[in-house]
């Protein structure tokens, strides 16, 4: 009975503390809900001023945006009219300078043309001068005779620019018992210490051949051309055989022969036909123009200096052996030397050391003497 009391008084304690805690609750939300409100109400009055206050700040914004556009409008039609009156001015200036520039380049450039006017004038008198002289040079050159001392004096000319006189000679008869001489000969070097193998070189100017052949050019007859061209090799082949009978002698000369033709044009003629070049290669003929026979020297040239400096080698190292042979004999001598220093040295320690006692231990009881006469004493 006892505990049922007990039981209902703490069912009754725990209704009325759920209850408590329910009021105090409701208490609390109504109080939230109130604050709620409040602060709502306050949001909603601060958002309500923020706009109102934004749209008066965007008005004055507007306002100032407006004012600013005016006075950038004002200074932007200042400045165009500023520049546009400086452009005028510019304008006037530039148009005075450009024309007097003009007047002066043109002035300048009808000068000029005055001039070179003048200058063609002049050249064309030149150029008549010169077809005159054309015609008399080949008038000149009509001898055979004529046109051989050409060639030869190209040639001359060619060999004294590049080689020095000790490595070709001229009018050499390369064939013992025959009065036949090759215009010049270059000095190569020999097998057989300061002996010499001749290479020949003869000029040859076949020039009422190619002039033909370069009138044909002019005229554009094809059958012209061929006959004119055929004719030209047959010469030159002929001058080749000639150059081969008269002047390769080996040993006495090289194997083959220069020919040389002593105009560019001659030369591009003949070299155009393979046929014909590689004819006379075979028969042992080189032909060279001025500007191939220029580049065959220098070459030449090369190979005398390398060969100099590999003659110059041997000799270095000739001389380097005969010192190294001189220098292992004084090696032996400064061996032999330093052994007699070596016994004259042991000699000197003997004398100095044990000679040197004995007499001391001799003079230990003599008393130093030491007076004024001592020097004189000892003389």
């Amino acid at each position: 009975m006892l505990i049922e009391i007990l039981i209902l008084i703490g069912l009754g304690l725990l209704i009325f503390m759920v209850f408590s805690i329910y009021m105090y609750i409701k208490t609390i939300a109504s109080k939230i809900d109130s604050q709620r409100v409040e602060i709502e109400q306050k949001i909603d009055s601060k958002i309500e001023t923020l706009r109102k206050d934004t749209n008066e700040f965007r008005k004055e914004q507007k306002d100032e945006l407006e004012r600013i556009r005016d006075k950038i409008d004002e200074r932007l039609a200042a400045i165009q009219s500023s520049n546009e009156r400086k452009l005028d001015d510019i304008r006037v200036v530039v148009d005075e300078k450009l024309q007097k520039t003009l007047e002066n380049r043109l002035q300048k450039s009808f000068e000029t043309i005055g001039v070179q006017l003048e200058s063609v004038h002049k050249g064309v008198g030149e150029v008549k001068s010169v077809a005159d002289e054309i015609g008399s040079l080949k008038r000149a050159l009509a001898g055979s005779k004529t046109k051989g001392i050409f060639g030869e004096v190209r040639l001359k000319m060619i060999l004294e620019d590049i080689l020095p006189p000790s490595l070709y000679d001229e009018q050499v008869a390369v064939k013992k018992g025959s009065s036949e001489r090759v215009d010049y000969v270059v000095k190569l070097p020999g097998t057989l210490g300061e002996d010499y193998v001749f290479l020949p070189i003869d000029s040859k100017f076949p020039l009422e051949d190619y002039e033909s052949l370069t009138l044909a050019y002019e005229n554009g007859d094809k059958q012209e051309i061929l006959d004119c061209q055929k004719k030209l090799r047959t010469k030159i082949k002929d001058f080749g055989t000639d150059i081969k009978k008269k002047y390769v002698n080996p040993p006495i000369t090289t194997n083959f022969a220069v020919m040389f033709l002593p105009t560019e044009g001659l030369y591009s003629e003949v070299v155009r036909d393979t046929a014909l070049f590689d004819d006379l290669r075979k028969n042992g003929i080189m032909i060279a123009g001025p500007v191939t026979f220029s580049a065959f020297l220098n070459s030449l040239q090369v190979g005398f200096k390398t060969l100099q400096i590999q003659k110059n080698a041997v000799e270095i190292e000739k001389t380097l052996g005969a010192v190294k042979l001189e220098f292992e004999n004084f090696a032996g001598v400064l061996d032999k030397t330093q052994k007699k220093i070596g016994e004259a040295s042991q000699e000197l320690e003997k004398l100095v050391g044990t000679r040197t006692n004995k007499i001391n231990s001799s003079l230990k009881n003599i008393q130093v003497y030491t007076g004024d006469d001592v020097t004189k004493l000892l003389e």
